[in-house]
């Protein structure tokens, strides 16, 4: 099993649909205006429209495809899952930080003391409120 893909017991966070559907649609408008330039117009310079459309479909496909998130209530692993697939970001216990839930955000506490939200935005709220319901509340 690939390490972005969730087991059985993780809570998948996935990405709200206007934001990709957004991404894909743009990326159609500037391919379309790409294929115009340079086979309509006969303009070769405007070549790297095509490439910057096929990006920007690319990224909006793979936002659907992947979550935004995978929370592991067994180890208190919240894994923001990098959407190429480099660079995830881990928050929780194996970063030494505690996760707690605030309303409607997740609170990080650093090993100092210092408090970070993380950001759910992108997020189904769905999707979010299974995760905060597994998550000990935050007290101030």
């Amino acid at each position: 099993m690939q390490p972005d893909m969730p087991h059985d017991h993780q809570v998948k966070v996935r990405y709200k649909p206007v934001a990709p559907s957004v991404v894909v649609f743009g990326g159609l408008l500037v391919m379309g205006g790409g294929v115009t330039l340079v086979f309509g117009l006969g303009n070769p310079g405007a070549i790297g429209f095509l490439f910057a459309g096929a990006l920007f479909i690319t990224l909006g496909v793979l936002q659907f495809v992947k979550p935004y998130c995978v929370f592991d209530p067994a180890t208190g692993e919240l894994r923001m899952i990098d959407v190429f697939g480099f660079k995830h970001r881990v928050y929780g216990a194996p970063a030494g930080e505690r996760l707690y839930a605030h309303g409607r955000d997740i609170i990080r506490v650093l090993p100092d003391g210092a408090h970070l939200p993380v950001r759910t935005g992108p997020g189904r709220k769905a999707d979010f409120a299974r995760v905060l319901a597994l998550l000990p509340p935050y007290r101030i």
